[in-house]
């Protein structure tokens, strides 16, 4: 996809519009004006990227309501990391703390601390 920079550069080259001639300033503005909204209307697909969205958030809620067992604090922890990176990280620490036979023996900072780095 053009970006707008290139399609109102373009659009000039087929116009031959001499954007320093300054007895046609007005008029000049104004077609270039008309570039950027034929931009927005013909050449940027605003349906493609709401769809994106739309598919996106349903995945964010999907992944929300697999978590329901967890709390809210931690729910929104986990969707905000698969939100960034695209990773379900309940998974990954589950398996940490299956590997783990005493993490739920675990007392001290420095434990969990240590357990937080296998997870990172």
């Amino acid at each position: 996809m053009l970006s707008i920079e290139d399609y109102i550069s373009r659009r000039k080259k087929e116009d031959k519009l001499n954007e320093f001639d300054i007895d046609a300033r007005t008029q000049n503005m104004k077609i270039c004006v008309d570039y950027i909204f034929e931009y927005f209307t013909n050449y940027l697909n605003i349906t493609e990227a709401e769809e994106k969205t739309i598919l996106h958030n349903e995945k964010l809620e999907k992944y929300c309501k697999q978590l329901k067992e967890y709390e809210p604090e931690v729910r929104e922890w986990a969707v905000g990391i698969y939100n960034e990176c695209g990773k379900q990280i309940h998974k990954h620490v589950g398996t940490i703390m299956k590997k783990n036979e005493f993490f739920f023996l675990y007392n001290a900072e420095s434990e969990f601390r240590n357990a937080s780095y296998d997870c990172y």
